[in-house]
């Protein structure tokens, strides 16, 4: 339905009027160029949820007005097939004098429909848009939930074949919001083709099929949105642990000679696993075992686990749980945990370790980053962990 090839958007900045009229009359160059859109190649398919997330000036709002023809490319292609409903920036096609019956002619009409066309489903579009004796007041007297109402009724009303949904669905009641995607999902399943731009990750990954990542005009990613929502907000949290991306970094690697952790293994449902381990959430199960050399005093383990940023999500102390280390047939001392059906939604993760003494206060030895922890998940539950609950009927 959507083809976009090598798209490239560049905007002129002029620093003041007068750089302005010199540059159209005089052909002076007063101006820089700013680059919003940077080689863009994608195609949606017809049917297809297509998600657009990225940071406040990622280009997603100029790339959508360009497939919507409100703005042209500077170089590049964009073909759509079909017509298209768009529901941009509040107010966008909406005359502030005229009435809301009369830009409901006149928006209709943009998008192809004939008099007759709108006629028809004229009831429909006042009855969706719900604001009363106020379609036949003017525009600018409406509040910027009532536009959105409005604007939203004509765009979905109207059969489009493609529609495009900037951000407009943050403005407005929950009621109205509801009834919003409850229209949006009927069209999806009536096999219209959605380009949906939010900053709601959740919504996002609820509605589409892929998801399109731009940052800085520039595509990052482009696939499944369970995958390509859970990089971006991955990348949201990178902060301080962005720069170190050593695994395994310890007392004992600087000091072999005082170093009291001697071994360190994971085991993934079972079977021994590498430094880095894919996981299914509250399905696979993680043990851990640390093997640590003999120690004067009876030590005690703490694991802890981080998010990529570093945040502390969860942790767990042989002290506090008070439980001891085992002994095996060779004498060898370790300490084991075992994570039944491990309750970490989806994301990155980290684990670190830290030996301590008996008292849990000083520290014996300790290992950081030791196991690069990637948890899968099949359903919508947010968050970074799951809690144990039932739901009473």
């Amino acid at each position: 339905m959507i083809n976009v090839t090598s798209l490239t958007k560049e905007f002129q900045i002029f620093s003041k009027l007068s750089s302005t009229c010199k540059e159209l009359f005089f052909k002076a160059s007063h101006s820089k160029k700013t680059v919003a859109l940077s080689n863009i190649n994608f195609h949606v398919n017809m049917g297809e949820v297509l998600g657009i997330i990225g940071r406040n000036g990622a280009g997603k709002s100029t790339l959508l007005q360009i497939i919507c023809g409100t703005l042209t490319p500077t170089t590049g292609t964009v073909s759509v097939n079909g017509k298209i409903g768009a529901l941009l920036e509040l107010g966008a096609g909406f005359h502030p004098d005229f009435t809301g019956i009369e830009n409901i002619y006149l928006n209709a009409s943009t998008m192809g429909l004939s008099k007759k066309q709108i006629d028809k489903i004229l009831a429909q579009i006042v009855d969706f848009a719900d604001i009363g004796e106020y379609i036949s007041h003017p525009v600018r007297t409406y509040s910027t939930g009532m536009s959105m109402r409005l604007a939203f009724s004509v765009a979905t009303s109207t059969s489009p074949d493609v529609l495009v949904i900037d951000e407009a669905l943050s403005v407005g009641d929950q009621e109205f919001s509801q009834k919003s995607f409850n229209r949006i999902m009927e069209l999806r399943e009536m096999g219209t083709t959605i380009l949906f731009c939010s900053h709601s990750t959740y919504q996002v990954e609820a509605l589409c099929d892929r998801v399109l990542w731009l940052e800085k005009g520039k595509m990052v990613k482009l696939g499944p949105s369970k995958e390509v929502t859970t990089a971006y907000q991955e990348d949201q949290e990178v902060l301080s642990y962005q720069s170190e991306k050593q695994i395994g970094t310890s007392v004992a690697d600087q000091n072999v000679n005082n170093s009291r952790i001697k071994k360190i293994e994971f085991f993934k449902n079972g079977n021994q696993c590498s430094r880095t381990v894919s996981m299914n959430s509250r399905s696979d199960y993680l043990k851990i075992k640390v093997w640590f050399h003999a120690v004067k005093n009876e030590p005690t383990l703490a694991i802890t686990i981080r998010k990529v940023s570093g945040e502390i999500v969860a942790s767990a102390g042989s002290l506090n749980d008070k439980s001891s280390y085992l002994i095996n047939a060779e004498h060898q001392r370790y300490f084991e945990i075992d994570f039944p059906k491990i309750s970490l939604l989806k994301g990155n993760y980290y684990i670190d370790v830290s030996l301590f003494c008996e008292h849990g206060i000083n520290t014996l030895d300790y290992a950081t980053r030791v196991l690069e922890l990637k948890i899968l998940q099949n359903d919508l539950e947010q968050g970074v962990a799951h809690l144990n609950h039932k739901w009473v009927d």
